[in-house]
């Protein structure tokens, strides 16, 4: 039905210390009725905004009026509209969630939309940008990285241009105006090279599988488990949930090469290990030398001998997938003997068996690192290797991340095509290799420089 357009001036009166604006607006039957606003405290200010919405009503047939929504209710609704059915890695929706949970105990979160300002969260993104700090200059909230605010920004035009449109509670989001800032960079110009990256030597190398191979804990447990996953990365470069994630059946040793086909990773909401897609979604080749594919035959040979010793309390897994909330999780369970002595943590194993879906298919894994048991080794397991080594090893900037970046180096070194590094990392641009690893090594920079010398001779 064609809205009657409203010719009729309004009307402005005061009630306590605020003004009100009225005019005459047609309902669902036809008929012509009036409806009452709030204004401000000044006559003149109410009777612009009487002016307005009258113009938009004639225009449109409907006010726009945010009335009494938070911010935090605005963003819940865009979260259960826009985001959690969507096709987003689930890191980055909880990535998303973590910046809507700094939002929500901010006092913006709390503020009603008509409260909402450029000013308000412009000084909110600062606030992020470059923190918190007391009337003596002292830092009392850090500031954000960078890639933490890219994500605020998501977030944030994400929830106010979903207020403007389906849900039309604002004419124009206000984020259009909002700045972003751009820190500058504290240079040091008396430390070390700034742009190098934590790499070990080959004899440091060794000194970490030595020291794993013969270090126990206050128990008298070894961490030889730990070995396997370093010598991967080593010789690999892959990725930590990569590592935790590969199976026996992508390796074919006389082949000398893998497939990285999946990655593990602890799922926040379902705190429970899952199996994803790798990083940059698509599987790759790694092809690896004779040293890497003996110290895989031999680690296969001692699975099955650990697994032959064990019997019955050896820990065998499984994938699952699940559609949770319209999502597809491929969640690990872990078959523990009820003899194990095993406790209830997720931290070592998958969700129980008895815990699966029992009409749904079980996928068997044979994960290529494994304690001798057959537990889980997960991320959280490398992590605790990261803290271990640092904590004994002190002298060797040692890091799992710092492995993958040792073997992308060692291939510059060695003189590998860039293009061919690419695609050995799983790197989704071949400019992420060049900046990372162009100018990693002393060696190629002399050789630049000798070319140099060549040249001008």
């Amino acid at each position: 039905m064609k809205h009657k357009t409203s010719y009729q001036e309004g009307s402005v009166r005061k009630r306590g210390n605020k003004y009100y604006y009225r005019f005459r607006m047609e309902e669902p039957d036809g008929t012509m009725k009036m409806h009452e606003f709030v204004g401000t405290k000044s006559k003149r200010e109410t009777e612009d905004m009487l002016r307005k919405a009258i113009d938009e009503y004639n225009e449109r047939g409907k006010l726009i009026d945010p009335g009494n929504i938070s911010v935090s209710q605005l963003m819940d609704e865009w979260y259960a509209t826009e985001i959690e059915p969507s096709s987003r890695a689930i890191s980055t929706i909880d990535n998303y969630r973590n910046v809507m949970s700094h939002i929500r105990s901010h006092r913006i979160g709390k503020m009603k939309l008509k409260e909402v300002t450029v000013e308000a969260l412009q000084a909110y993104v600062d606030e992020k940008y470059f923190g918190e700090y007391d009337e003596n200059g002292k830092e009392i909230k850090h500031a954000y990285s960078a890639s933490s605010m890219k994500e605020h920004f998501i977030v944030l035009n994400g929830i106010f241009k979903f207020a403007v449109y389906p849900k039309e509670y604002l004419k124009a989001s206000p984020m259009q105006h909002v700045k972003k800032r751009k820190k500058i960079a504290e240079a040091d110009i008396f430390g070390s090279e700034s742009d190098k990256l934590e790499i070990i030597t080959h004899d440091e190398y060794r000194e970490i599988i030595d020291f794993l191979g013969s270090h126990t804990n206050s128990f008298g447990a070894n961490y030889k488990y730990m070995i396997l996953p370093i010598q991967i990365s080593y010789y690999t470069g892959l990725r930590a949930g990569e590592i935790a994630g590969l199976c026996w059946d992508d390796v074919d040793i006389p082949g000398h090469k893998l497939i990285v086909r999946r990655s593990m990773f602890k799922n926040s909401r379902t705190k429970c290990w899952e199996l994803k897609a790798p990083k940059n979604g698509k599987q790759r080749i790694v092809d690896f030398g004779e040293t890497l594919a003996t110290i895989l035959s031999n680690a296969k040979a001692s699975q099955e001998r650990d697994r032959k010793l064990y019997g019955e309390l050896y820990q065998k897994h499984y994938c699952q997938a699940q559609s949770i909330n319209g999502r597809q999780h491929n969640l690990i369970f872990t078959d523990i003997h009820t003899d194990s002595g095993i406790i209830g943590s997720r931290v070592g194993h998958g969700m129980m068996l008895n815990e699966a879906q029992p009409d749904l298919k079980m996928i068997p894994l044979e994960f290529v690192c494994r304690k001798e048991d057959g537990e889980l080794v997960t991320v959280q397991t490398l992590k605790n290797c990261n803290k271990l080594i640092q904590d004994n090893l002190k002298t060797i900037p040692f890091h799992m991340h710092g492995l993958r970046h040792t073997y992308g180096s060692n291939m510059v070194a060695s003189g590998a095509n860039f293009k061919d590094l690419q695609m050995l990392m799983g790197h989704s641009d071949i400019g992420i290799t060049l900046n990372t690893y162009a100018h990693v090594t002393e060696k190629s920079r002399k050789s630049a420089v000798e070319l140099l010398e060549r040249s001008l001779m």
